[in-house]
């Protein structure tokens, strides 16, 4: 407002005009606590013949009818609470059109506009930290802020209000203001309206916390123990109370647990920040799930305090309403403010073996033999690589598995291998399950029967017959008639014994001198097989002792072989009818037992 006379002046002062604004009530849903909130009483100083101004960026002010100084535009009386110093002590007017409160006691009306709130609560904060401040008015920093600030709550509160004095708004003395004091009021005016609730404009003096630690659990093999999957959090929290922390499914509530530090047992309503939680999570209820998710929250009470901007006022409709800075608590429900998603990732097992055949003395490798893993829901085919390895990986724990041998290439072994696999279930499953070796029997056996001459070649042309007998029986002499009603036959590709309706399967020796007799089906117990020569080629003689092909069995070599050496010298066809078998040639018959020599003694060992 323009200076008046300082007639005049001292009537305006004298009673106390006071340019202030009208503050409205924001509603509060908190739970507000009335011994903690307040003051619920101010009382104000004799603020009739104090004024100050600082609208030219310099302090003009009046304390107890004291002139400083200098006049100024928009002169406000200064109001503070009686018997308090300090920048906290300024109590701030919100109604342009009445009365100063001087040297009145003022009760707690409501809490104010959140703009006005804002403007209170930042001229709190200090000259150097508050949004706005008066540099170079003089040695009271503090007052020549507080005309600030008042200025802008005028504009924010009650912008319309006019003078009764002079009739003139507030508005109409900031169009006087030296260009950098009007920037920092408009600045300010500006700033307060962007808050249009409490929240932003309220200091908080003791923030919360609630929280977790991690906010995301990940739970992986290495977190596997005994028949759990366990794993270690923490909800820490400050300046709260009553904090619960449930699963956000209730289904999955069973697998929080934890203990406090004097070892009891965790109220989940009732969560301390030093206490120890754990998700635990039993590995059975992962066995048909490669991933698996849930949510934890945390809720709790905060006991919050904050710096607000109260309402004062008395009865009398004659005297302004003011703003002073308090202490608001209240209790806030912190509903769904913090949540932890649970990632829990299997440990899976594994199958391995390696597949054999018993041959070789258990030392025949089965590449190419295919097997079948089987479990509810499950199923897996696997082929051993050249070195007769099977793996199976990434098996979900907990189930019981069968292993099943499908397809076997060598023709030599049944397909017959099966068996169920428990170790990756139960109390302690085990992660890596070694079978060692897998190894089948022989259910077919080659033979190979070798002629020679005198000289060690191959005799080409000879024919053989193979016959099976008891183990131990003796077998020296037959005749060739005998020895074809004895011989084994070939039924559906394999050589077995009877079915004498058809024909004795006879082998020929080659120009090598071998004769082969493939896919012999070995019997499930131990037999003796013997090589018998039923006709000789032109110029050598016919062999009639049986030849033994030793130690046939489940460990024999791939091929069980034998030889016979004929020591007749050929005799020209050329003139002769017949041979001097009994005059000139004697027959030598040897057998090859090639590889047995370990046999012997590992012949009763199991494999």
């Amino acid at each position: 407002m323009r200076v008046r006379k300082k007639k005049r002046l001292v009537l305006l002062f004298a009673t106390g005009l006071t340019l202030c604004g009208l503050a409205s009530s924001m509603g509060n849903t908190y739970v507000a606590f009335a011994d903690d909130n307040g003051p619920q009483t101010i009382t104000t100083n004799n603020a009739q013949k104090t004024w100050v101004s600082a609208s030219d960026g310099k302090l003009h002010a009046q304390y107890d009818g004291q002139w400083v100084a200098g006049n100024g535009y928009h002169r406000i009386n200064i109001i503070k609470e009686k018997g308090k110093s300090g920048r906290d002590s300024y109590i701030f007017c919100i109604n342009f059109n009445k009365d100063s409160p001087s040297n009145k006691q003022l009760v707690k009306q409501y809490q104010a506009n959140p703009a006005v709130q804002w403007l209170i609560t930042d001229f709190s904060k200090g000259h150097d930290k508050s949004f706005e401040s008066i540099d170079g008015a003089g040695a009271d920093y503090d007052l020549a802020d507080y005309w600030l600030y008042q200025t802008a709550v005028h504009l924010v509160a009650c912008p319309n209000d006019r003078s009764p004095y002079d009739g003139k708004i507030t508005g109409d003395s900031v169009a006087h203001f030296a260009p950098q004091i009007r920037d920092k009021v408009n600045r300010l005016v500006a700033e307060a309206k962007k808050h249009s609730n409490a929240s932003q404009s309220e200091i908080v003096l003791n923030p919360a916390k609630l929280g977790f630690d991690p906010t995301t659990l990940n739970i992986g093999s290495g977190d596997f123990h005994g028949n759990k999957y366990e794993k270690n959090f923490k909800v820490p929290s400050s300046n709260m109370h009553d904090v619960q922390v449930h699963a956000v499914d209730s289904k999955n509530e069973k697998y929080l647990s934890g203990t406090r530090k004097n070892g009891s047992k965790v109220d989940f309503n009732n969560v301390n920040a030093d206490d120890n939680l754990k998700v635990s999570v039993p590995y059975n209820d992962m066995t048909n799930t490669s991933d698996f998710s849930f949510k934890v929250k945390a809720t709790g009470h905060w006991n919050k305090k904050a710096k607000v901007a109260w309402i004062y006022g008395v009865k009398d409709p004659g005297i302004q309403n003011v703003a002073k800075l308090g202490i608001k608590a209240t209790t806030v429900d912190m509903k769904g403010s913090s949540d932890m998603t649970v990632h829990v990732k299997p440990s899976f097992g594994s199958l391995t073996f390696v597949k054999r055949g018993s041959g070789n003395n258990n030392t025949k490798i089965l590449p190419g033999t295919e097997f079948v893993l089987t479990s509810d829901g499950f199923m897996e085919r696997k082929t051993a690589d050249n070195n007769g390895r099977v793996t199976f990986d990434n098996l979900p724990l907990g189930k019981k598995y069968h292993l099943k041998e499908i397809k076997q290439p060598d023709g030599q072994y049944n397909a017959s291998y099966e068996r169920d696999i428990d170790q990756l279930t139960g109390d302690n499953p085990q992660r890596q399950v070694d079978l060692g070796t897998v190894v089948n029997d022989k259910k077919h056996q080659p033979f190979e029967i070798t002629k020679k001459n005198i000289s060690g070649a191959g005799i080409e042309g000879a024919q053989f017959v193979l016959i099976r007998k008891d183990l131990g029986e003796p077998f020296n002499q037959i005749s060739v008639e005998d020895a074809k009603k004895q011989a084994l036959r070939q039924v559906n590709g394999e050589l077995v014994t009877g079915h004498n309706d058809r024909q004795p399967y006879i082998a020929t020796t080659d120009k090598d001198g071998h004769a082969r007799f493939d896919n012999v089906l070995l019997d499930s117990t131990r037999r003796d097989y013997y090589a018998v020569e039923i006709k000789s080629p032109n110029g050598y003689a016919l062999g009639t002792t049986p030849v033994k092909l030793p130690n046939v069995g489940p460990t024999a070599p791939d091929v069980v072989t034998g030889e016979m050496t004929d020591n007749t010298q050929p005799i020209p066809t050329t003139g002769s009818d017949y041979l001097l078998i009994e005059a000139t040639a004697a027959i030598t018959i040897t057998c090859a037992v090639g590889g047995y020599a370990l046999y012997e003694s590992k012949k009763n060992k199991e494999r």
